[in-house]
């Protein structure tokens, strides 16, 4: 008879606390993870935040959090984690009642884009390890990293292709009305140009400089059309790195740009441009549209882009085109657009073992190959 009550006994304790842990153990139990930057750039180390919290008296014998990440982030302790389309990442903790456990685990990023954590749970048991629940949480973290950056010989010419074609184009008058600074006098400067107060200020005759009347700006688009039947990418990261790298060097002359691409955002799923209004945007903000580009998804028409954003330039610009396809139809393109714009100039990326394109002869003095190491 005490045999039975006690198996009895054990039986209905065994019962209730799987009915109440199965009602109750996730209540009050919750879980962030977050990303320990909003933007980064290519190869930099960030931290993943995992926060779980056990807001109850009920203790819970372990958890198991789940975390679905991208491969670009990788991590440099892969204990406790998988591969396959995405890193499977599970870490287990012993929670007591009234607990926070807070775990920084380090990656880092290995490739442009914008990310976020597909999904995040928690597993979690009974005292008795009988019956296992689950709750998936928000997964509203997200990281966007920036493009890398190119080093070569070719930016420094690249740049210096555009200080050249900017000064050409500039107009050797000057607005009276619009002040770049003050510098010293020379025996060629007017008596009027002369800044009496700086003068003053300074002991020496000094000079206000006036602005040009033309003022510097680029503009850069860039086609994202595939340029083989493989539909690769490769050239198309080039493409966008190199983008991002003349964008840094322009910003360091305090030479305004514009970009126009045919790449699609990944949020948006438009079209990636910056503002007409040059100064408008910052080249951090520039960098993320860069990033967000999604090349999964097949470019809009880049003859469409050309039309519709080659009136917000203007006849002295300078016009940098970066295209790793060279179809007739562009080049045919580009060739009516030089006739309007003469300062335009193509950059096309493509690997050293490629073979040469013909390119139409007018275009010629306004053509660069970029060449690049691998094959697709």
């Amino acid at each position: 008879m005490e045999l039975f009550i006690l198996i009895f006994t054990f039986i209905a304790l065994f019962v209730v606390e799987s009915i109440y842990y199965r009602l109750h153990a996730l209540d009050k139990l919750n879980l962030k993870v977050d990303f320990s930057k909003r933007v980064a750039n290519c190869g930099d180390d960030i931290e993943l935040i995992e926060v779980a919290e056990n807001k109850k008296r009920l203790p819970l014998p372990f958890i198991i959090l789940k975390i679905e990440v991208p491969r670009a982030l990788r991590f440099y302790d892969m204990t406790n984690t998988s591969m396959s389309d995405h890193l499977y990442r599970e870490d287990m903790l012993t929670v007591k009642p009234f607990s926070k456990h807070t775990r920084r685990i380090k990656a880092q990023c290995t490739k442009r884009g914008y990310f976020v954590l597909p999904r995040i749970s928690i597993t979690t048991s009974d005292l008795l390890l009988t019956t296992r629940m689950n709750r998936e949480f928000p997964a509203d973290s997200s990281i966007t990293v920036l493009p890398e950056t190119v080093n070569s010989d070719l930016m420094k010419m690249l740049t210096s292709i555009t200080l050249s074609e900017l000064q050409c184009r500039r107009t050797l008058l000057t607005d009276p009305f619009s002040l770049a600074g003050i510098r010293e006098y020379t025996p060629h400067d007017p008596m009027k140009s002369i800044n009496w107060k700086a003068s003053a200020k300074t002991g020496d005759l000094m000079v206000n400089q006036n602005a040009s009347t033309c003022s510097q700006k680029v503009h850069i688009f860039v086609n994202l059309d595939y340029y083989n039947p493989k539909r690769s990418t490769q050239l198309l990261e080039k493409s966008i790195s190199l983008t991002y790298t003349y964008l840094r060097d322009l910003a360091d002359l305090n030479i305004p740009a514009a970009i126009y691409t045919n790449g699609l955002d990944i949020i948006t799923d438009k079209p990636v441009v910056s503002e007409t209004d040059l100064g408008s945007a910052t080249l951090e903000e520039r960098a993320v549209k860069l990033a967000r580009i999604d090349l999964t998804k097949r470019a809009s028409s880049f003859e469409e882009t050309l039309t519709k954003y080659i009136p917000f330039t203007e006849q002295d610009d300078f016009i940098i085109v970066i295209s790793p396809q060279y179809s007739d139809n562009l080049q045919k393109q580009l060739l009516e657009m030089k006739l309007r714009r003469p300062s335009l100039h193509w950059l096309m990326p493509c690997y050293k073992a490629s073979q040469k394109v013909n390119i139409d002869p007018s275009l010629a003095d306004s053509y660069t190959r970029w060449e690049v190491l691998g094959h697709d």
